[in-house]
């Protein structure tokens, strides 16, 4: 009977069977479902194939990563989206062969090529199964990185490659050459813990650090220290580099040194600093030399207004005439520092070498400068040491300005207490050689020593109460160092505020011949008139200033001489042939002396005449102005103003009279 069948009495068990096997397949399918659900949320792509390479999954980061929908691609060839120039590396992956983690190039839906980083599993019954990761943005990272090294190492600028945090990944070889860390010894750290030192500004640093946190690109100025501890400065550029998220991912510095620029402008700013102050001295110059040439005019002019008036007995005439005297002096002496400061300036200084007597040479300055120190109430000690020599090779002029210009400056400067004044032999003076040394001592005010090392410069005065109100420019000192200078020595100073100052010039010590003829020395004959003379000569003044003329007029006829005058330089051609000698003035209307002197010498080759002595007079002191008269054919040359006994020496020497003549 059907009910007894075997098929009937096993049904339970087969219901119980396709149960159990539904209810595995809703199980199997729901966590299919779950797996494709999780892998549709991974950012890689997640492919298999079969045994002929087509595919048979793919989750959706195939549609985000190359923009293809997966229900398209399923059943196509893997290698139709890999493009051509891959291809068979992509053959080697799918064959197993290939390495782990290599890199493809797919083909994008719009056409372009993006970079997938391929793991692949071989599948037992053939096919792959595999995961594809986008590092396109990591590629083109790792590209502009290669190509930014490549560029950098032919680069003469420093260019520094660090990771985000800022710790160093590579270094071009500027960098190397200049710092003298490689790679491998600055790699993995802050470039700042082995490039600043001590006199790194930590500000900037602080700055650096600040923008550097913030991912911004910043330049900046910063002095670094190489491996060796050498400082140079760089001028540096840092910029980020930021990912497809626009994360900051890394820093790239590129860094120019600067170094020679820096000190340039350094020395810039200090010049400019020295020129401004130069211009401030120059301003106060200005006005000091008005004053100083106002002062002694104003006595000047007032005593000549005394002197000129009817009342004045002879005894008041001649005090304002030795007023008159004394503030010429002092004038003139302030116009002979002018001239001298030029003559510093462009280095003009003309030394001469003659046999000197120290004594008689400094002597007559001496005592009219102790009459100064006394007229001030001080003590005034003159020391010549016994060691020195008789004679020297020497400068006269030169010697007596320096002792001049340092003596002067300690007599103004000091109220009460005294003035030494030494001259003497160092045998172990300039370069270990005899030296004559200079010293000027006195119980002023003294110098600080922060000011010491400007007195020697031009305009340079120092100001403290115990000064003010003296007279000077600043000059003095500044002549005394160029003279030394020219002479071959150096001038120094120790002082201290209240205490008193110690001048010293050393020049080398040159001994003269003991034949040497001192200048001088020998018997010249007395310059005095004699008006016995039957035919005194004639002397021609070439002159075209009234009051000049008047002058050289009364000490020439006075001396017992005859005088014409011309009043330019074209009568003094024409009177020169009767004349026995010419004092041509060098500055005049019509033809100045230096042409007219040209003219006459001329003339007198012409004519076979003998040449008449023409000695020049100019205003001009320059020693090039000397050689432009020697060369003109003057055989004289003296400066304005013209003293009497110099003038009738000169004219003396000119006419070559013995003691017997005018």
């Amino acid at each position: 009977m059907l009910s007894n069948s075997p098929l009937r009495s096993n049904r339970p068990v087969l219901d119980l069977h396709i149960e159990a096997t539904y209810r595995l397949t809703e199980a199997l399918v729901a966590s299919e479902e779950r797996m494709r659900r999780r892998l549709d949320l991974l950012a890689e792509v997640v492919f298999e194939t079969d045994d002929r390479g087509a595919l048979v999954f793919l989750n959706q980061a195939w549609t985000g990563c190359l923009g293809y929908q997966v229900v398209a691609c399923l059943g196509k060839p893997l290698a139709d989206y890999v493009a051509a120039e891959d291809q068979d590396l992509f053959g080697r992956i799918m064959e197993g062969s290939g390495e782990a983690g290599v890199c493809l190039r797919l083909r994008h839906s719009d056409g372009y090529v993006r970079w997938m980083e391929a793991s692949v599993s071989l599948l037992p019954d053939g096919g792959v199964v595999g995961a594809l990761h986008d590092v396109t943005a990591k590629r083109e990272v790792e590209d502009q990185i290669a190509k930014l090294s490549l560029v950098a190492s032919f680069s003469d600028d420093f260019v520094l490659i660090t990771d985000r945090y800022g710790f160093t990944e590579w270094v071009n070889q500027a960098f190397v050459r200049r710092t003298g860390y490689t790679l491998a010894k600055i790699k993995g750290r802050k470039p700042g813990s082995l490039l600043q030192g001590a006199a790194t500004d930590p500000q900037t640093v602080e700055l650096m650090r600040h923008w550097t946190r913030e991912g911004r690109s910043f330049q900046a100025e910063v002095l670094n220290y190489t491996r060796k501890g050498e400082p140079y400065w760089v001028a540096m550029r840092v910029t980020p580099v930021r990912g497809r998220d626009g994360e900051v991912e890394r820093f790239v510095a590129v860094a120019t040194d600067f170094t020679a620029l820096h000190k340039a402008g350094v020395e810039l700013r200090a010049a400019k600093e020295r020129a401004e102050a130069a211009n401030i001295a120059k301003t106060e110059f200005v006005a000091m030399s008005s004053h100083e040439m106002r002062t002694p005019l104003n006595a000047i002019l007032g005593s000549v207004s005394l002197a000129m008036d009817p009342t004045a007995g002879h005894g008041e005439i001649q005090d304002h005439l030795r007023r008159i005297e004394s503030n010429a002096e002092t004038l003139l002496r302030f116009i002979s520092d002018m001239m001298d400061w030029s003559k510093v300036e462009v280095g003009q200084f003309t030394i001469e070498r003659a046999p000197v007597s120290l004594r008689d040479c400094l002597m007559d300055v001496l005592a009219s400068l102790a009459q100064n120190a006394q007229a001030k109430g001080l003590a005034f000690h003159v020391t010549f040491d016994e060691s020195l020599p008789p004679r020297v090779m020497a400068d006269p002029d030169r010697l007596r300005q320096i002792v001049a210009n340092l003596t002067e400056n300690a007599i103004k400067f000091t109220e009460s207490g005294e003035v030494r004044v030494a001259i003497s032999r160092v045998d172990c003076g300039l370069g270990g050689k005899p030296s004559l040394e200079f010293r000027v001592t006195d119980t002023g005010p003294g110098i600080a020593e922060q000011a010491q090392g400007n007195i020697f410069q031009r305009f340079e005065r120092v100001h403290t109460s115990a000064t003010h109100g003296k007279s000077g420019v600043g000059l003095g000192l500044y002549i005394v160092k160029g003279l030394a200078e020219a002479l071959g020595g150096s001038v120094s100073v120790s002082s201290a505020e209240g205490e008193g100052s110690d001048f010293r010039v050393s020049i080398p010590l040159d001994l003269a011949p003991e034949t040497a003829v001192v200048p001088g020395s020998e018997n010249r004959p007395p310059v005095v008139a004699n008006g016995a003379a039957a035919n005194p000569p004639c002397i021609l003044v070439a002159e075209d200033t009234n009051a000049n003329f008047a002058i050289l007029e009364i000490f020439l006829s006075k001396a017992g001489y005859r005088v014409v005058r011309a009043l330019n330089g074209l009568e003094a051609v024409v009177a020169a042939e009767s004349a026995d000698l010419i004092l041509m003035d060098i500055e005049m209307p019509e033809m100045d002396g230096l042409e007219a002197s040209v003219r006459i010498r001329e003339t007198e080759r012409l004519e076979g005449r003998a040449a008449v002595p023409i000695v020049a007079l100019t205003g001009h002191t320059a020693d090039d102005y000397l050689q432009r008269c020697l060369d003109a054919g003057c055989t004289g040359f003296l400066t304005k103003p013209v003293r009497r006994e110099v003038l009738l020496q000169h004219v003396l020497a000119a006419l070559g009279h013995t003691a017997d003549g005018p």
